[in-house]
């Protein structure tokens, strides 16, 4: 999934150098629209994922099905984040602007940390 992202980026770069930036507000508004969005979906995937997690207790038989339980999770919060990184690299390719790139970078850090990790399933099903 990282890799789709950051394939894409790459592409999008090379497809934008030399344009002319077009904006569907002003180069500021856009900006903060596309920043205010991106911080948004990983405050939804963080609620989504404290929200699951506050849920796990109240799972009947959640031992059995625990590694699915934490999958779909993964799976959730991940996508909430690849879908903001993808709409931010739409939005540089149809504005030829690569600001929302740089925010593809940040978001592809938050990508990484948000992955899943042996601690992380032991702290919550340990």
């Amino acid at each position: 999934m990282l890799m789709g992202q950051l394939v894409f980026a790459i592409i999008v770069w090379f497809l934008i150098r030399g344009e002319e930036p077009r904006f569907f507000m002003d180069g500021e508004t856009d900006l903060y629209i596309v920043a205010g969005y991106a911080v948004c979906m990983v405050g939804g995937a963080w609620f989504i994922d404290q929200f699951r997690q506050r849920s796990i207790k109240r799972l009947p038989r959640v031992m059995e099905r625990a590694a699915s339980s934490y999958r779909a999770t993964v799976l959730i919060r991940l996508a909430i984040i690849e879908s903001a990184t993808l709409l931010l690299t739409v939005i540089a390719l149809l504005t030829y602007n690569f600001e929302p790139l740089a925010l593809v970078v940040l978001m592809l850090a938050v990508f990484y940390w948000f992955r899943p990790t042996v601690e992380e399933f032991a702290e919550r099903y340990g």
